[in-house]
This record gives structure tokens, sequence and C-alpha cells, in this order.
């Protein structure tokens, strides 16, 4: 046969072919299109959402840096800060002193830190809302928040006004009458006066000092691998009492890429999927027409090249149309509908080249790979055999008589009758889910209400302020039997866990406490040991510390956090402590069976000793601390041997979470009295109230990529059960012929269908549910435990059973028509 190739006669005839079959290369275009629009839109979409999720992380610390020091620096850390050329912001704060009290309360929280122009000026800028006035630049100037203001029973004061406070440095106690330069309002810590220069230099501070001097530092690229961390880590050569922490998405930053990478990866594979599926039915399904092509003198490579050309043409189309459409929703639908949600923020959707490239190579490349095959079988078929292929046909050469119901014997011989086919039809699904799965998983679990909680998930924390000053004359019962017992009796309060303490003293012996004491001067002192320790051995009272009185339940909770449970029978009877760590480098095994002595502070003849049994790191039994350690005891032991302790703070958990009418009623039972402004709360609505602000959109956007993922991956098994069926019709046609009634053909393409979503979603639930936890562990910088959304996934399974049962249904209705089956058997041929 001669060949005849002429590219221009080609080109013409593949214009005319799509022209003549259109409905054909609309499937084709739109799955491409949708294609296009999944990588399109759920690669754009999703770097905004990561890119609100960092927003997020930076609001909650208050300002934008990778790493800080804490712990005081020193000069020479400084200067190779300033020489590593890999960083490129070094931001300077320092505590300068802390408030004591103004006219209006005597229970401040609020700290004075200076902050130098660069931490001020670049690193906090991005999380300060609104600011009125300027940073202060004179001794007796204060930039302050509304929170510090009313944590001075101050919030009526704005900038230009003053007042006397009260606050303490390292040179003593002071009072000075302030003048508020300016007033901010933003994320972070809001209980903080900024000073001026001039007033840190005065306060006897310095950059060294354990419990003053900050640094705050940005690398030029975020993604550090381990060991240049603890190389740099390394490189500024700590002190015991500094630490340097990375941002959970620079110290994560490698994982971080690898759950992105996998997620694309999935992304692409569906999209890929899609593609090949419907571009495999529908060629194939044109064989027969290429082989009539061959019967006029068309040669093998001439119909590859006219397949090629169609496919350009399509595929052209296609990916262009996917690209708008994915930039109309992400540009516009998906910010349209969060403002239609109520939320208030701005969308600002991220746009990067790398996005549309990727997008169209994925989609060039699979119609590339997707018509490589039936190209192949287009060629190699000889005319005859051409005009009697079919799209799907037996692959078994003998039929048995099998056992079981009929039409699910059919249904599953049908699925194995193709088992290429079937295998991308169940893969695509499963992908598709997979995808789903993974980002709902994500962004159900960094809703505001689960990225937060408090001390054994309690609703509220309430704290006796006056137990925080030196003066013991200054103590206020705030919190006593009778306020528990108001706040028990509330319609709305499950539980109340009372926390009692008590002052005790820790005498000196050369063993466990000698080391304790040593550890913490290295970690938190200024001066050494060797200057205190012979005054810890005469007078060990002014060492005192405290013995805090938990539940039977606080301890069950708090020993199921422990490295080694501790004995039970023994903790409630008082043969066993806990002690707090304090954030020394003390390991379990160094305190460990050690003997406790120690003192009630006001009866010194009396004498108890306990055994350490394990140490705890949560600060909530930290509420009042001395230099030795914190003693973690039964509150049945505080009871029975102190007469009347201090209760210091209870937690309260409501019988229904987040119920803010209980809240605003115990508030304002703990708010009446003469001491009612000397109380704290530790909120967990209020907690989640911030973290919302610090999300924005974040949550609203997630929202919008699951909502797009779960459509194309409908319209997948749409596109690809339209195109089985149809090839199906004469098949389908001759099973009525013989014998089989409709509703028995409609029955076998349900089970058909229940089992493409049995499969898909077994395979979702098994590898899908390994590849979920795997992206969600790399993606999870904020240690959020993993767990698995359960309405979302019964809502999908619900969806995803009634789409592939349905939809069989529905297609075979269309096909089928009112035609005859005479006339559906012709029409094939």
């Amino acid at each position: 046969m001669l060949k005849n190739n002429n590219g221009r006669i080609i080109t013409k005839l593949a214009r005319r072919s799509m022209a003549g079959n259109r409905r054909r290369n609309a499937v084709m275009a739109t799955a491409i299109l949708l294609s296009a629009f999944l990588l399109f839109t759920i690669l754009t979409v999703g770097i905004t959402y990561f890119k609100m999720q960092t927003r997020q992380e930076m609001r909650m610390k208050g300002a934008d840096f990778d790493a800080v020091l804490i712990g005081g620096f020193t000069k020479e850390q400084r200067q190779l800060c300033e020489e590593n050329a890999d960083i490129t912001t070094i931001g300077t704060e320092a505590k300068a002193g802390y408030t004591e009290e103004t006219d209006e309360d005597d229970t401040l929280h609020t700290i004075l830190i200076w902050s130098d122009d660069t931490y001020w000026n670049t690193q906090r800028k991005p999380a300060v809302e609104r600011m009125e006035g300027r940073y202060p630049t004179k001794e007796n100037e204060l930039l302050a928040t509304k929170a510090a203001l009313e944590d001075c029973g101050k919030g009526d004061l704005g900038t230009g006004d003053s007042f006397a406070l009260t606050y303490q440095d390292k040179h003593g106690t002071h009072t000075k009458e302030f003048i508020i330069s300016g007033i901010w309002e933003g994320y972070g810590d809001n209980k903080v006066f900024y000073v001026s220069k001039s007033f840190f230099e005065q306060s006897g501070y310095k950059f060294s000092d354990t419990n003053s001097g900050i640094l705050y530092l940005n690398f030029k690229s975020v993604l550090m691998t381990e060991r240049a961390q603890s190389d740099f880590r390394d490189s500024l050569e700590l002190g015991k009492q500094q630490r340097l922490f990375y941002s959970s998405g620079v110290e994560m930053s490698v994982q971080i890429v690898a759950g992105l990478a996998g997620l694309i990866i999935m992304t692409c594979l569906s999209a890929y999927l899609l593609i090949y599926n419907i571009l495999y039915l529908s060629v194939s399904g044109s064989i027969r027409y290429y082989g009539l092509l061959q019967t006029v003198g068309m040669t093998g490579k001439q119909i590859r090249r006219l397949i090629q050309r169609q496919m350009l043409m399509i595929g052209t189309a296609g990916t262009a149309g996917g690209i708008l459409l994915g930039s109309a929703v992400s540009f516009f639908l998906i910010p349209k509908v969060v403002k239609l949600m109520g939320i208030r923020d701005e969308v600002e959707v991220a746009f990067h080249p790398a996005v549309f490239l990727l997008s169209v190579a994925v989609a060039a490349a699979t119609i590339y790979l997707g018509s490589r095959r039936p190209a192949r079988i287009a060629d190699s078929v000889s005319p005859l055999e051409a005009l009697g292929y079919r799209a799907v046909s037996g692959n078994k050469p003998s039929h048995k008589t099998g056992k079981g119901n009929i039409l699910w014997r059919m249904a599953r011989e049908q699925l194995g009758r193709d088992k290429k086919k079937t295998g991308i039809v169940i893969l695509s699904l499963a992908a598709c889910l997979s995808v789903f799965l993974c980002l709902v998983t994500m962004i159900e679990s960094h809703g505001a209400r689960t990225i937060m909680s408090n001390y054994m998930n309690s609703d509220l924390i309430i704290s006796n302020d006056t137990l925080r000053k030196e003066d013991t004359s200054k103590w206020a019962r705030i919190i006593d039997k009778k306020f528990i017992t108001g706040i028990r009796e509330m319609d709305g309060v499950k539980q109340v866990h009372p926390m009692t303490s008590t002052q005790i003293i820790i005498p000196w012996e050369p063993g466990f406490s000698d080391m304790w004491m040593k550890e913490f001067y290295e970690t938190w002192m200024d001066h050494s040991y060797g200057q205190d320790v012979e005054e810890y051995r005469q007078h060990p009272e002014k060492f005192y510390t405290f013995m805090s009185g938990i539940d039977e339940e606080e301890f069950d909770y708090v020993n199921s956090t422990l490295e080694k449970p501790v004995d039970k029978e023994k903790f409630m009877n008082g043969e066993t402590c806990l002690i707090y760590r304090d954030d020394l480098s003390l390991k379990l095994s160094d305190v460990r069976g050690k003997k406790l002595a120690f003192t009630p502070y006001d009866d010194s003849a009396q004498s108890y000793s306990m055994e350490i049994g394990g140490m705890v790191d949560d600060g909530y039994y930290a509420y009042m601390t001395g230099m030795a350690p914190v003693i973690i005891v039964s509150d049945a032991f505080v009871d029975k041997t102190v007469e009347d302790p201090w209760i210091s703070r209870a937690g309260i958990q409501y019988k229904e979470e987040y119920d803010a009418q209980t809240e605003a009623q115990i508030k304002d039972f703990a708010e009446k009295g003469p001491h009612g402004g000397d109380v704290s709360y530790d909120s967990k609505i209020d907690t989640m109230k911030s973290v919302k602000k610090a999300q924005g959109n974040m949550m609203g956007v997630g929202i919008g990529i699951t909502l797009i993922l779960a459509m194309i991956g409908i319209m997948n098994y749409i596109n690809t059960v339209s195109g089985n069926i149809q090839n199906r019709q004469t098949e389908l046609s001759v099973m009525e012929s013989v014998g089989m009634t409709e509703k028995q053909v409609k029955g076998m393409l349900i089970r058909e269908g229940l089992l493409f979503a049995g499969i898909s979603l077994l395979l979702t639930a098994t590898a899908g549910l390994g590849v979920t936890y795997a992206c969600y562990e790399s993606l999870n910088y904020m240690g959020i435990a993993f767990s698995v959304p359960v309405l979302p996934v019964l809502a999908m399974t619900a969806l995803v059973s009634a789409v592939c049962t349905l939809v069989p249904l529905a297609v075979y209705e269309v096909i089928a028509g009112k035609k005859t089956i005479v006339e559906r058997i012709r029409g094939f041929e």
C-alpha cells in the first residue's frame, strides 16, 4: 500500500472529524477541561490555604519570625547571627520590668518590654492591625494596648493620657507617672507595655540576662533540614539557660514540602486518570472509523498523526477552558462564597506561574499518554478486524455456571472482563476520594475548636491572683469551699476541679534538693548556686515553694501523660508525689525513687517524706512556684495535713462545650464582692475566638477546596460510566433479547455501581487512609492529634454510593430511550 503523507489533508480531516463527532469530542474536551480545572484550582487554592495557615501561625506568635533565641544572648552570639549569610532579619526584644499595681488594681499581669526598630517595624508589623500614636522615645512614655490598660484598671484612657504605675525592675520597686504615647491593637500577647530604649537602659537589665534578652531571626529560605537546624544551634554554643526555638513551619519544613508534594502527586494522578479513562473509551470507540480510513489508503502512521492532531485540538481547547474556569472559581467565586459565609477578611488568592505550567504540562502529558494505546490499537488492526472491533470484549475462553445471585455474579463478571479499564475507573475514583479525605481531615482538624484546649480540656480556669503577691498578708481567700459549691450548683456546670495549695519548705540535703537547686540556678538564675548554697542550708524558709493538691480524676489524667505511670493507691495515700520539672534538663531517672522531705512553712516541727514518682511539664501546676520544686500530691493528703489550705485555681467543665451563657454566669458570680477584680480567667471560648480571628477565612477556603474536589470526583465517575454503558448498549440489548427483563438489567447496573463504590471506598479506607495519615503528619506542624472527621466521611460514603448506583440507571435511560431492542442493536452497527 502506498503512503499518502499529506499533512494538510490530515489536519483538514481532523477538523471534519471533530465537527462530525461533536458529542464524543465534547465529552473528551470536558474531561480535559475538568482535569485542568482540578489541577489549577486545587493547587491555586491549596497554596492560598497554606499561606493562610502560615499567616495564622504568624498571628498566633504575634510576629513574623523563623526562630527565636530566649534566655538572654551575648554580643558574640548576636555578631555570629549578623555574619550569617542565611539570616536576613534580626530583631531584638528585652524585658525591662514587671508591673505591680495602680490606684485601681494591685494584681497586674502586664510586663514592660523594649523592642528595637527591626522587631517592631518589620517583624511585629504584620501582626499589628491598628496603630494610634507612636512608639515611645522618652523614659516616661508607654505604648499600650486596650487589654494592658484594662488589666491596670485604666481601660478608659487614650493616647496622650497619663497614669501612675508601680513597677519592679533590677533596682527594685518604683512608682512613676507614665504618658501613653500610642495605642495599638493586633495579635499575640496584648498584656504588654512597650517602653523606650532609655527606660530599658536605666532598668538594670542586660541582653544577656536569662529573663530579659530575646533575639528573633528570619532566614532566607524557610526550607531547613534537621541537620541545618542542628548545625545552626550548635554554632551558637548555647548556654544552659538559653533556648533556641524554630517556628513550627521551619522546624518541619522538609516534612511540609514532602506532604505538599504528596498532595500534588495525588491530585495529578486524579487528573491523569480522568483524562486517560475518557480518551481510552472515546478513541477505542472509533476504531471502526479508523479501519474504514485504512480501506481508502490511509497508513498507520497517518492514523496516529490524525489522532494526535485531534487530541491537540481537543486538548488545547479543554486545557484553556479548564484554566479559565479554574481562574474564575479561584479568584472570584470562592472569595464571593467566603463573603456570603459571613467572613469579613479579604481572600488574597495566591497565584504562582508554576501552577499554570504544571496544569498545562500534566494535561499535555496525559493527553499524549492516554491516546498512545488506542492509537496503537487503531494502527495495528486490519480494516477487516476494525470493522468487527468492540471496545469491551470478554477475555475468558469459556463460561462456567456459578453460584449465588445471578445479577451479582453478572456484575462481578462485568468488572473482570476488562480488568485494566475497571482498575482505571476504581483507581480514579479512589484517588479523588483519598485526596478529599486528606484535605477534609486536615481542614477539620485545624478548626479553631480543635487547635486549642486547656488543662484536662477545661472550658474555664479561674485563678486567685492575690496568691501571686510576695506579701502573704495581702492574700485573699477568693476561691473557697463556698465559692466552689456555688459554681457546682449552676445548671450548666458538669465538673469543678479545685487545686489546693500551701507553702512548704524543702530543707537542704546532699541528695535531691542540692541536685535540684544546682540545676535550677544554672537554668534560671544570673548568679551561681555557690553564692547562695550556705544561706539555703541555714535559712531554707527563704527558698520556700508550694505543695499542690489534685483530686482523683485529675490524678488519672496526669498519670496518663507520664512517661512511667505512678501507683495510684500510693499517690492517693500520700506515699508518692510528683514534681513540676520547671523546664530543667533533669531526666526521670535522676529523680524517680528519690526521697523528698518537706515541712509546712508555718510549722517546721512537723515533717513529711515522700518518694518522687515522676515529673510533670504542664504549667497549670506552676501557678504558685518557688525556687525549690513544686510538689504535687493528692488533695486528700493536703486536707489531712493542712488545716485550711488555699485554693489557688479551679478547672471547670461545662455540660455543653463552649457554653457562653454558663461562662457569663460564672464570671458574674466570681466578680461579686470586694475581690472581684483579683481573679483571672483562662477561657476556651476566648481562645477559640482568638484562633478564629487569626485564621481569618482559612476554613472557608479549605471548604471550597473540598467541594471542588468532590464535584470533580463525581464528574469523573459520570463520564466514565457514560462511556462504558454507551459502548455496552449492544450487549445490554442482546441480554434483553434473550429474556432478561429491563428491571433485571437495571438491577445488574445498580450492583455494578455498588461494586465500584465498595471497592473504591475500601481502597480509600486502607491505602488512601495510609497516604492521608502520612501527608497529615508531614503537614502537621502544630502537633494536632490525627482524627478522621466522622460526619464528612459518612456524607462522602453516602454520596459516592448514591452516585455510583443512580448514574448507571440515568445513563441507561438516556441511551435506551423509547427505542426498541432491534433499533438499539441495529443503531450500533
